[in-house]
């Protein structure tokens, strides 16, 4: 794989659909900074990247409701890189969910809040203000040949219950804040050539979710199964399938893209709304 000198953040990229949109990103020649708290996990997710794509790949331990930790994530890509053209924040937290708000303590939804929405804020406001300090970079439409101008794009992963409110109050309320977040994010930072945008996926199948569902009540089992069983593909989603929704919002194929949430859920919003 030939470099594109071209970097990426993403979040959350120690397991799961993070890793295979790491992957996916590589695989274009893009330099990879794995952010996460795991670091056993995300150490071997680096060697992988850069023995099956031939990229530089770092890892950086990140909490990122810690803005020392989101500070210190970007300013790694710039010293090592010079610069950061796409960005990924996926991380999130799932645990102590409850279909009900009687059964979500304030603790529990301080946490979801915390993490999914103050911490992707974080990195959207970091990962955009270095986006918006460096040089444009010229992006030449085909077949047409004109050109315009790219300082980087940022994808938030939201969710479909960011997009309802239906049931787990907690997660569903931060998820949602996202999209807003992206959207002033989108208003704010497109006079200067960056992009921002969320993708919204359902229920993704990998190990990690698997072993998730197995801790969960038999009401969130039960609710995540009905989830599945309405959606028109019935099925969920695989990380593969919303990796290249990300892969997309962050390349030279969607210039035009920005403050828009893509939803990548096979049908289950519009079945049932």
């Amino acid at each position: 794989m030939t470099s594109t000198n071209q970097t990426a953040i993403v979040t959350g990229a120690g397991q799961g659909a993070g890793t295979v949109i790491a992957r996916k990103l590589a695989s274009r020649g893009i330099n990879i900074l794995v952010a996460d708290v795991n670091e056993t996990t995300s150490q071997k997710v680096v060697q992988e990247l850069k023995d099956d794509f031939g990229v530089d790949a770092v890892f950086v331990k990140t909490d990122i409701s810690i803005e020392e930790d989101v500070r210190n994530m970007v300013q790694t890509v710039v010293d090592r890189w010079g610069r950061l053209d796409w960005a990924c924040n996926n991380a999130c937290v799932v645990e102590a969910m409850a279909l009900d708000e009687d059964n979500v303590t304030t603790e529990q939804f301080d946490r979801m809040y915390a993490v999914n929405q103050r911490g992707n804020w974080l990195c959207q406001k970091y990962e955009c203000i270095q986006m918006r300090s460096q040089e444009p970079r010229p992006v030449t439409l085909f077949p047409s040949s004109r050109t315009v101008m790219q300082r980087g794009a940022v994808v938030t992963i939201s969710s479909v219950n960011g997009n309802t409110g239906a049931g787990l109050p907690g997660y569903s309320a931060a998820k949602a804040a996202i999209l807003s977040l992206a959207r002033t994010g989108a208003q704010f930072y497109g006079p200067y050539d960056v992009r921002v945008n969320v993708v919204s996926p359902g229920p993704i199948a990998h190990d990690g979710f698997s072993r998730w569902l197995e801790t969960q009540s038999p009401e969130i089992v039960k609710f995540i199964e009905g989830t599945t069983s309405s959606t028109p593909l019935r099925r969920q989603a695989y990380p593969e399938e919303v990796a290249d929704t990300v892969n997309w919002l962050l390349s030279d194929g969607s210039t035009f893209i920005t403050g828009a949430n893509i939803i990548c859920d096979g049908g289950l919003l519009a079945a049932r709304f």
